[in-house]
């Protein structure tokens, strides 16, 4: 792959990251876990592809502005998603405290 191609596929893993949080915050939990994989097939290119920075400054600069960002979303996204798990861990604790209840009293 071509440094503009690798330049390319980052770009597009951090616009993907993008639309993960925006997933996240509308609690689109199904579309956040297909932008993840795609993100990570990404990724996964990346590294097969892109295993050394090279020597080209202006290039590992954009790369690493690039991966910075990726964090800082990934970092709100993490946010997102633990409140989101408390949540459902809440709703299946009620769940099962109306489980045991029921079998204890009758419904």
């Amino acid at each position: 792959m071509s440094d503009a191609g690798v330049l390319q596929c980052y770009e597009r893993a951090l616009e993907v990251t993008r639309a993960m949080l925006e997933a996240a915050r509308a609690s689109d939990w199904d579309r956040l876990v297909q932008l993840e994989q795609e993100r990570a097939r990404l990724v996964e290119r990346l590294r097969l592809e892109d295993p050394d920075p090279g020597n080209d400054l202006a290039s590992r600069d954009r790369k690493r502005e690039l991966i910075v960002e990726m964090l800082r979303l990934d970092e709100q996204i993490q946010m997102l998603t633990q409140d989101w798990m408390h949540e459902l861990r809440d709703v299946l604790g009620s769940i099962g405290d109306e489980q045991r209840l029921n079998r204890t009293y009758g419904a």
